[in-house]
């Protein structure tokens, strides 16, 4: 079976699960990329509101795991408020983690749960 880029690959809701991948991505310094900041200006994000959630992991609800390009990355869904969430994608690599986008979507984070590999 051949992935599709950008393809989930696990969903996890687990608070043990979450604990551990977002110690994984904070384990090494985290580098905004150029798309990230591309996409800030795009979406009229502000930047201090990414620095302020990113570390607050009681927020975070899901995580997906997924293939982009040829590396795997992860995506945090922030819960914000009740029909607010906060979506930071990373990339952990060898010495540091790539933070790659932010998207303020408002709609609850249940509905981007999908039917596959979840663990509960």
């Amino acid at each position: 079976m051949m992935l599709d880029e950008d393809e989930i690959l696990e969903q996890f809701t687990n608070e043990e699960d979450i604990l551990k991948i977002f110690n994984l991505i904070k384990s090494k310094p985290i580098i905004k990329t150029k798309h990230f900041y591309e996409r800030l200006i795009l979406r009229d994000l502000d930047e201090n509101l990414i620095n302020q959630i990113f570390p607050q992991k009681d927020k975070i609800k899901l995580i997906d795991k997924r293939k982009h390009k040829k590396d795997i990355g992860y995506d945090f869904y922030y819960e914000l408020s009740g029909n607010q969430i906060l979506k930071l994608c990373f990339i952990p690599l060898d010495k540091r983690t790539l933070l790659v986008n932010a998207i303020l979507r408002h709609r609850k984070w249940q509905g981007s749960l999908r039917t596959l590999n979840r663990r509960k």
